[in-house]
């Protein structure tokens, strides 16, 4: 097996590096040195398609590195949110009163999307509905927070009303 792999590293190597490194430049390497490790490891040796497989593989291991990325972006997000004193009328603060006023349907469609990462699927074998169900309250749940979310607008004439 090892002088068939060197070959199918000689040969695939630039392929792998090449489709890799269009979707995600800074790992590349990483993602490449993985994917061949995983060749290694679990591809047969008669498999038809080689390049195929490698690829594929690749791909999914690009989008995990890409889920790490947006991961670690979210809980940056949140730990900013989280720095913003309560009181502060900070959007943390805005988005608790706000859930605590919405319809419980509401509120349990966008902690099981938003807050408990969880697919529509998921979400739907939760909540005992399907998915298309879960879309549809999600999509109606985002639109009543937007609605009831206080715009500039709102705050200045809060404010005018303060004051006259």
């Amino acid at each position: 097996m090892r002088d068939g792999f060197e070959a199918l590293y000689r040969a695939h190597y630039k392929a792998v590096h090449r489709f890799v490194n269009r979707r995600l430049a800074a790992s590349a390497d990483d993602i490449v040195a993985s994917t061949f490790e995983l060749a290694y490891r679990k591809l047969p040796a008669d498999h038809p398609q080689p390049v195929g497989w490698l690829i594929r593989t690749a791909a999914n291991l690009v989008k995990a590195e890409l889920r790490r990325h947006e991961r670690e972006r979210r809980a940056l997000r949140d730990a900013e949110l989280m720095r913003t004193a309560p009181g502060d009328g900070g959007d943390l603060d805005t988005l608790g009163s706000l859930l605590a006023r919405m319809t419980p349907a509401h509120r349990e469609v966008l902690q099981l999307t938003y807050w408990d990462g969880l697919g529509a699927a998921e979400a739907a074998v939760v909540l005992g509905c399907s998915e298309q169900a879960v879309w549809k309250r999600l999509s109606r749940a985002k639109a009543a927070l937007r609605a009831a979310w206080p715009t500039e607008s709102d705050s200045d004439r809060e404010g005018a009303e303060t004051y006259a």
